[in-house]
């Protein structure tokens, strides 16, 4: 087995922020052990549908069907270095109606 960094953005996630839910975007990295680049995606993706600080706010379980996680770098390191696992949270931008 190997690490890997696994650079991740997520899409769409509905959020709590301070009392209003919004569609929000984020960025974070984690360090996962996998056999393969193919399979660190795969505990990635676990990892963060279940971390609580994406947890769906009640009522907006429908919602919850939009989101999505892309990987933009899955990277074999030699080992994981200590980071801090917060995500970088932005607001999704909404369509615009002429």
């Amino acid at each position: 087995m190997a690490w890997f960094r696994v650079f991740a953005c997520g899409e769409n996630f509905p959020v709590d922020i301070e009392g209003e839910v919004i569609l929000c975007g984020f960025y974070t990295t984690r360090y996962v052990e996998a056999a393969s680049a193919s399979e660190a995606e795969t505990i990635a993706s676990e990892l963060l549908f279940d971390d609580p600080d994406l947890e769906t706010p009640r009522g907006y379980e429908d919602l919850e069907e939009q989101a999505s996680i892309r990987f933009e770098e899955v990277e074999q390191v030699a080992e994981p270095i200590d980071i801090d696992e917060n995500f970088s949270f932005f607001p999704m931008e909404e369509d615009e109606e002429d």
